[in-house]
């Protein structure tokens, strides 16, 4: 049984609740590398999706996470994620505090967890990484064009840049009609925001999604174009809105890939 167990090392996950925006607080998950060490500094992978109603941090097994976040973490990362204001199953107050500003009150949540990381001595404050697919795609862009400097590099999947090119259904549920909230479209339009940018991020997207329509990439790659912002980008021939089947390995080692290579990180 000892041998199996070394056959089948792998990262510890913890389980925290920290205080975020509005006096509230939120459940998180911190995975270490099985060979992690006191006295030293890590980078930081921040997995985010903080969308209305989903809820990432469970107390089972894993604490929720992918597979793959063990394997980023094997790679000498600390991976991180946060079920900021509107995430699942944390009751009506906890939701309404994103009504008509889908992606604001979350980034502040998120960035409070930021602040977190970096008061742990164990953590390498100039390397810290975010990553997120859909509504995690567009708070990957939103962390990063709010908060420039901030983290060393993003990758944004399948990103909603502009709330207004999103599903009717969805969109007026969480902001109203563009008519009735006009100041909330306006706040979370991230192409407005591309000029902020300052970190390297790769935008993603499925070439025939037709969920984010690939048109959200497209007018944040535009506005990086016209500002002359550099920013890098990838598409998924054949893919709707998730990479699936045997091409997620694909989509998975682009995107440790790429960050990877600019946290500098030696295996």
């Amino acid at each position: 049984a000892a041998h199996e167990h070394e056959l089948l090392e792998h990262a510890t996950t913890e389980l925290l609740t920290i205080p975020v925006e509005l006096g509230d607080r939120a459940n998180a998950r911190m995975i270490k590398p099985s060979h992690f060490q006191e006295g030293r500094k890590y980078p930081v992978l921040i997995y985010v999706y903080n969308g209305p109603h989903v809820q990432l941090v469970t107390n089972s097994y894993l604490a929720g996470a992918s597979l793959w976040m063990l394997e980023a973490a094997e790679r000498g990362y600390i991976v991180w994620t946060l079920d900021g204001h509107g995430s699942g199953n944390r009751g009506r107050d906890n939701e309404q505090a994103i009504h008509r500003q889908l992606g604001v009150v979350e980034v502040k949540d998120q960035m409070r967890g930021v602040d977190f990381l970096k008061s742990l001595p164990y953590v390498d404050a100039d390397r810290i990484a975010v990553h997120g697919w859909s509504f995690g795609g567009h708070m990957t862009t939103a962390m990063m064009t709010r908060h420039p400097g901030v983290f060393k590099v993003g990758v944004a999947g399948g990103p909603v840049m502009d709330w207004s090119l999103y599903e009717v259904m969805y969109t007026e549920r969480y902001m109203d009609t563009p008519a009735e909230n006009p100041e909330g479209y306006k706040a979370t339009l991230l192409p407005a925001l591309a000029d902020q940018l300052q970190d390297d991020l790769l935008l993603i997207s499925g070439a025939v999604d037709d969920v984010v329509l690939p048109q959200h990439s497209a007018s944040f790659l535009k506005a990086c174009v016209s500002g002359g912002i550099p920013v890098d980008y990838f598409s998924y021939p054949g893919h709707a809105h998730n990479v699936r089947g045997k091409d997620r390995l694909h989509l998975m080692e682009k995107v440790l890939h790429y960050i990877d290579q600019r946290v500098q990180f030696q295996r």
